[in-house]
């Protein structure tokens, strides 16, 4: 580098798109030359609007100590590198045997939605020594309130937010490297910091870390932005995921469909019997949900025919719901009139705790039930008793179109009948849009849309702005709940919602002993979070919730995991969220459908008959077969364990010609593939023509 060069302040742009800059500044003097370094947010002219970094000969990015001596690294080179990187480093003499120590870090541009980079530094001392390396990062930011994450610091790693509440900005660092301190702040330096004891200084071994930059309106955001950016960053190091096991739920059908598994009550109407060991009771909502197991049960029965499926599913929601809604009574007061009673037992109805309450998520979860059952089977009642819910979740809202607790008090004769108690700030209300989205489906009445809206603006503009979302299960209803308002008129801004969800969703763990995953005793939340990140790989074909969403169900201890409906349930969600790794795929979950472009894939009993899947040696595999009515062709989705390396299709006893959807093939054979690339699990998307 020329002198004249060396007298300039030189400046990079982190990536083209990219509102960073990277400016160095010579200091010292000519026999000791080094560089002060700042990170800056411009705007349009070149106009700094915030420094985010910076470094200087007193306040360096990182030091080493050997032999107790510690030496401050600074920057004595900088240039530019293909891709929008940034490289510097530098080089000193250490101790009195004439060893130096050289370092060079790089910075890498994330991507083009996220001001921020990758960072990695190498360091090489010679002759080679190990010692301990002091990684500090000064952000200029005025007064910077910080916040971190815990559910990083269970994992060994670092991730903290500075927000400064004079410019809005806010710097999030994360880094994976295990160090061997618990600092991540130095208030005293405001920076970004973290020490490494015995670290090998041979240059072979990199320290990583990741910085994001963005301007926040509020810390809320900044919570956000650090949970968005630990979840990109920490990838597959957050739920690493297990080697695939059969999914396929016949003794979970099996056990639903057993004459024991259900009470008669009354001429064509019965209770679905809840697990063991809750059998003496009956529950339409919360914890079991048998008006979804009923539903779940019916889409079984679209794919695996059978003659008792039908009767069940009539009989026990005609039951459920005769008998467990609130009905008026003439001339009487009735403010809980259309809810729904989540239990049965021998004392008669309440919640699942034995209280006379009602639950508002409860209850907006049982009126989806509703209206899908309508659906299925046509039947007046489920529409009618789903909209009568849905007129009791609006009149239960408070003046901001949403709910001051997450219970109301059933009606005893008391002051409080019908008033909604709880805590103002729970989730449960977030479940009210499913059903009211599904209300506007069935009656084309705007009132039931505007309410979910309402309820969706409240989450986003004042409850996002002021908490942060703690447990799996809430986040996950609140992505389905948000997703289905997206699918009646879809919108970037919402699905930027929902992602932002999504992150909160991964860097949460999933412990199978945790009493919040496991609400029915049978690890309803792992379920739950795992439907979740299966419809979010649908959205977005995003890698990482396909992993999230295998490692939740991985999670799930394998003797309990055909205990519930749920696994019925999951069977077909999986399996039809693997279809969206083809890029024009729209699946609908609640129908079981899968658009093609211009094709239409739907359930059809007759697969049973006339198609078989199977491994070369005939074992049994998952797969889920849909027929396309407008050409007849047939569309399997094949699941299988990492040592299937290959399946056998028979149509009408023959193997027939398919078309592997992953490579375009057409062939007689019909090999499984790597799922994303990876040794846990492999899968095979094939069309076959009538």
């Amino acid at each position: 580098m020329s002198a004249a060069v060396m007298d300039e302040t030189v400046s990079y742009r982190l990536a083209k798109k990219s509102g960073l800059w990277v400016a160095f500044t010579p200091s010292g003097h000519d026999g000791a030359r080094t560089w002060q370094m700042e990170v800056s947010v411009r705007g349009r002219g070149g106009r700094v609007l915030a420094p985010l970094i910076a470094a200087t000969a007193m306040r360096p990015v990182a030091s080493v100590t050997l032999k107790g001596e510690t030496y401050p690294l600074t920057i004595g080179w900088h240039e530019s590198r293909r891709g929008g990187a940034v490289a510097f480093g530098g080089e000193r003499k250490i101790g009195m045997d004439g060893g130096t120590v050289s370092w060079e870090m790089i910075w890498k541009p994330q991507d083009a939605d996220h001001n921020g980079f990758l960072a990695e530094m190498r360091v090489r001392t010679t002759p080679r020594r190990e010692g301990q390396l002091s990684l500090r990062l000064h952000t200029p930011l005025y007064k910077p309130e910080l916040w971190s994450l815990p559910a990083a610091a269970a994992r060994g790693h670092c991730a903290v937010v500075a927000r400064s509440n004079y410019n809005k900005y806010a710097v999030s660092f994360v880094m994976l490297s295990s160090a061997d301190d618990d600092g991540a702040w130095d208030e005293n330096q405001n920076s970004f910091m973290t020490t490494i004891y015995s670290f090998p200084m041979g240059g072979g071994k990199p320290v990583k870390f990741a910085l994001d930059m963005a301007e926040t309106q509020s810390p809320q955001d900044a919570r956000r932005m650090l949970a968005s950016h630990y979840a990109r960053i920490a990838d597959t190091q957050l739920h690493p995921v297990a080697p695939l096991r059969p999914l396929f739920p016949q003794s979970t059908v099996d056990a639903l469909l057993t004459p024991d598994a259900h009470a008669a009550i009354g001429i064509e109407r019965l209770y679905l019997r809840a697990p063991a060991p809750d059998q003496d009771s009956f529950y339409a909502g919360f914890p079991h949900y048998s008006l979804e197991a009923l539903q779940t049960l019916w889409n079984w029965g679209r794919i695996h025919p059978d003659d008792r499926i039908s009767r069940l599913v009539r009989f026990g929601a005609t039951g459920f719901a005769t008998d467990f809604q609130v009905m008026g009574r003439s001339g009487q007061p009735e403010p809980n009139k259309g809810a729904f009673w989540d239990c049965r037992g021998k004392d008669g109805f309440s919640d699942s705790n034995g209280e006379p309450t009602h639950g508002i998520a409860a209850n907006a979860r049982m009126a989806r039930a509703l209206f899908l059952l309508h659906t299925a089977t046509g039947e007046p009642l489920y529409k009618q008793s789903g909209l009568n819910i849905c007129q009791w979740l609006m009149l239960k809202q408070n003046s901001e179109d949403y709910y001051s607790g997450e219970s109301v008090h059933a009606t005893q004769g008391e002051l409080e009948d019908g008033k909604v108690f709880g805590n103002p700030a729970a989730l449960d209300g977030a479940q009210a849009i499913q059903p009211m989205t599904l209300a506007y489906r069935a009656t084309q009445n705007e009132v039931f849309i505007k309410a979910a809206r309402r309820i969706a603006a409240y989450l986003i503009q004042e409850w996002m702005p002021q908490y942060e979302p703690i447990s799996p299960v809430d986040i996950a209803q609140t992505i389905l709940s948000l997703m289905a308002l997206d699918a009646e008129a879809p919108s970037d801004k919402m699905r930027a919602i929902i992602r932002e969800w999504g992150s909160w969703l991964r860097i949460r763990p999933l412990n199978a002993g945790s009493p919040i995953l496991s609400a029915d005793g049978h690890h309803s939340g792992l379920f739950e979070c795992a439907k979740a990140g299966f419809l979010m790989h649908a959205m977005d074909s995003d890698p990482d919730y396909l992993r999230y969403a295998f490692a939740a169900l991985g999670a799930i201890p394998r003797a309990a995991y055909f205990d519930t409906w749920r696994a019925a349930d999951l069977y077909h969600t999986a399996l039809l969220s693997l279809g969206s790794l083809i890029s024009e795929a729209r699946p609908d979950f609640d129908m079981l459908h899968l658009r093609l472009g211009w094709r239409d894939f739907a359930p059809d009993p007759a697969t049973a008959s006339f198609l078989k899947v199977t491994t070369l040696d005939g074992g049994p595999v998952d797969y889920l077969p849909l027929v396309c009515r407008a050409n007849d062709q047939l569309l399997v989705i094949a699941l299988a364990p990492p040592d299937v390396t290959e399946i056998l299709i028979h149509k009408n006893g023959k193997q027939p010609i398919s078309r592997d959807l992953l490579t375009d093939a057409l062939d007689a054979a019909t090999p499984l593939h790597p799922l994303l690339g990876e040794e846990w699990a492999r899968v095979g998307i094939f069309t076959v023509d009538r």
